[in-house]
């Protein structure tokens, strides 16, 4: 039986996790995370890891009653498990090993200690040619949030938000009709082979739906777009597709806050946001990877009291992700006086990111108020953020154009 990659990390604290996938990545070995015990069993026969590094106390689980499942399957590829925890190794390792455990970490760790515990468990990384890096393609079309615009053109983008997913199976996700989808449906178009399409609409504000209506793809017969948005109490979601007049094949769905199966390959995330009138956060799973958009979400700066859970809600819905593309619209000293427009800045995007645990991060939804040397202040400023963490993150203005093989 051949393993899919080397190391499945299972761990909610997205610091600890991230450190395990770096230090192990710097060894040669292939590895990936789940910030939960919910996949677990799933991803492993799926997968087949050589490894589990599992954490003992993670959200609706116990590691412990979680390892004693996983034993009899790793025994088929003679997988085998280590056991991590902050609790007392006196009492919490005999458990571990009782429960299959080849061996247990302690908690904090120093990176000697883990490549210790690895090397005697595994040997030699696994030698089998890594994933394509291109399995998982975005790309961002249009990216400007609301705002007069600064003057002259910009090297930023001046389109309203979309952004596309494609998969190295042919599905195609489309986030948001904002004036960007026009160049995404022409290059939709000059794929004959594409014979369809499914569009993530995070709400109904004009910015992201404004060029629906007259879009070349809804003009191409035996095209099948499927169309998902949140219930809305004020916009009828059947009724607004109607009125496009399309040509092509639209099949209108509702969503709510929850998990979807949008096909074999892919699963679908859903949250409301803190922004005004009903919105959705969505986050994308393909070829295991992890795509988080949240254009609109209202969060506070790093220092400033937090009234709500929305930095909790969020961060348990972001964990993990391979890309994060999160509301960025106002400069740090421009939020206060935005306040309830339901947006915050690159600084509330850099606090998510790190407390997420996410392996980079597009500042997105940009006010086109502000001219690009504000732009790139901001983005250098992020950077700087981020490069303090305690695992830098790679970060950027999702500006229009930019495409990213996950």
């Amino acid at each position: 039986m051949a393993s899919e990659y080397d190391v499945l990390i299972v761990d909610d604290d997205a610091i600890q996790a991230n450190l395990m996938l770096e230090t192990l990545e710097d060894l040669g070995f292939s590895a990936r995370i789940l910030p939960d015990g919910s996949r677990v069993l799933a991803e492993t026969k799926r997968a087949m890891p050589r490894l589990i590094i599992l954490d003992i106390i993670m959200p609706g689980t116990d590691g412990l009653t979680l390892a004693l499942k996983l034993r009899p399957l790793l025994r088929e590829w003679d997988g085998k498990m280590i056991v991590t925890s902050g609790k007392d190794r006196k009492k919490e390792e005999p458990r571990a090993l009782k429960a299959g455990a080849a061996a247990f970490l302690q908690k904090p760790f120093h990176i000697a200690d883990l490549r210790k515990v690895v090397d005697g468990t595994l040997g030699a990384p696994y030698a089998t040619p890594p994933r394509p890096a291109a399995e998982v393609g975005v790309r961002v079309w249009g990216t400007r949030g609301p705002g007069t615009p600064a003057a002259g053109e910009s090297a930023y983008g001046t389109h309203s938000p979309c952004v596309s997913v494609g998969l190295a199976s042919g599905e195609i996700y489309i986030l948001d009709a904002g004036t960007g989808i026009r160049a995404c449906s022409e290059t939709i178009l000059a794929s004959p082979q594409v014979t369809g399409a499914t569009l993530l609409l995070t709400h109904y504000h004009p910015a992201h739906i404004e060029a629906l209506r007259g879009l070349p793809l809804l003009d191409k017969a035996g095209f099948t777009l499927r169309v998902m948005g949140p219930a809305d109490p004020d916009v009828n979601l059947a009724e607004l597709c109607v009125g496009l007049g399309a040509k092509a094949t639209v099949h209108p769905f509702t969503i709510e806050e929850k998990n979807y199966a949008l096909s074999a390959n892919v699963r679908l995330g859903a949250a409301y946001m803190n922004h005004p009138t009903t919105t959705l956060g969505y986050w994308l799973e393909a070829a295991g990877r992890k795509i988080v958009y949240c254009p609109d979400a209202e969060l506070a700066n790093e220092g400033e009291v937090e009234v709500t859970n929305n930095m909790e809600r969020l961060r348990l819905f972001s964990q993990g992700a391979d890309l994060l593309l999160f509301d960025s619209h106002f400069a740090p000293e421009d939020l206060a006086a935005g306040r309830d427009e339901g947006h915050s800045s690159w600084q509330a995007a850099v606090r998510l990111a790190k407390e997420a645990g996410v392996r980079r991060l597009g500042l997105f939804h940009l006010s086109r108020k502000y001219a690009d040397a504000q732009v790139a202040a901001m983005e250098a400023a992020a950077r700087q953020a981020l490069g303090k963490a305690a695992t830098s993150i790679p970060c950027e203005v999702a500006k229009e154009g930019l495409s990213i093989a996950l």
